[in-house]
């Protein structure tokens, strides 16, 4: 860690050590301890910026801009981290955990030694993480409890990393790249045809990006031509590509990046050992050079019992802007 040990990475420690010790419910884990150490981060940042400024107040309009800032980006997560989190505890443990949170804080401030020299890093460090400069995974777990009612603002404003094929050990030497929220954490896959994977909340949540390339069975000098691509993608073949026991949800042809595919909507349960899960997925898929690419999104529940109409409604319109980035650098050479 830098030289400068910040007040808030100690009130970020704190407030992580103390809310999974306390607590002695049967977790989910990773998304429990997630949640508590990025509401730590907010907290010790809200009370550290606080205590400065009621000390020197000549700093308090520098304060409430950078405040402003980063309310602007992430100001709706903590409310949304409390929500989860009093849901998970309940209310009275998170009072009682908020209340002595606050001790803890108070104590700490009080020996923390502030000057007039470095307090202007202090407010520019909180502006840099106002645009994103927060170590990871905090940054992920603030992104997607921000944008947990539209995950596709996440990519229109920006947080997101490109992910691409070249070189990769599974890409069957293709050459193509697509945008990926950052609050999506990849996996690695052990089918041999998927490349990669991602899953939302950092790992944690219900909704998953994959992508698949596959060599078509065909005789090795078959060229394709973009009416054979166009007359291959219809509806009546994509009823033919769902799974035994699957259901069919809708066809709709497609563009990407200059070649001719669909958007194929199924329903699917699945089954490993004795537990059943159900998947509702959007296949975004095209043919180039005889391999079929395939950028799947796809949302699921514990239980084969739910409907994913309301999950998929509200991950479709960001399935479609991943889709909408896919770029075949192949085709470019």
């Amino acid at each position: 860690m830098n030289k400068k040990y910040t007040f808030l990475a100690t009130l970020f420690f704190l407030l992580a050590s103390y809310c999974l010790g306390q607590t002695t419910v049967n977790l989910k884990k990773s998304k429990y301890e997630l949640a508590s150490n990025a509401y730590g981060y907010l907290v010790g940042q809200e009370n550290s910026l606080k205590f400065i400024e009621d000390k020197y107040p000549q700093f308090s309009l520098d304060i409430l801009k950078v405040k402003l800032l980063f309310q602007s980006t992430f100001g709706k997560s903590k409310k949304e981290i409390e929500k989860y989190l009093v849901e998970f505890i309940g209310q009275e443990k998170f009072d009682e955990f908020n209340s002595e949170l606050m001790v803890k804080m108070n104590k700490l401030l009080t020996t923390k030694v502030f000057n007039e020299e470095t307090i202007p890093n202090d407010i520019s460090e909180v502006e840099e993480r106002a645009k994103g400069q927060i170590p990871s995974p905090i940054l992920e777990t603030l992104l997607s409890f921000q944008f947990s009612d539209r995950p596709e603002e996440e990519l229109i404003k920006g947080f997101y990393t490109v992910f691409k094929t070249k070189g990769h050990p599974k890409s069957k030497n293709t050459d193509w790249q697509f945008k990926v929220p950052k609050s999506f954490k990849a996996e690695e896959a052990d089918r041999p045809n998927i490349i990669q994977k991602f899953r939302s909340n950092y790992g944690s949540g219900n909704a998953s990006i994959m992508i698949i390339v596959k060599d078509l069975d065909i005789p090795k000098n078959t060229i394709f031509t973009k009416k054979d691509i166009d007359n291959y993608f219809t509806e009546i073949n994509a009823k033919d590509w769902v799974p035994e026991g699957g259901k069919f949800i809708s066809f709709k042809k497609m563009m990407f990046d200059n070649q001719i595919g669909a958007m194929i909507e199924i329903e699917t349960i699945s089954e490993n050992l004795d537990y059943k899960f159900k998947n509702r997925m959007a296949m975004f898929t095209f043919i180039y050079n005889n391999k079929m690419y395939t950028l799947q999104g796809f949302v699921n529940e514990g239980s084969i019992d739910k409907d994913l109409t309301g999950s998929m409604l509200k991950f479709m319109p960001l399935f479609r802007l991943v889709a909408n980035s896919i770029v075949v650098n192949d085709q470019y050479k």
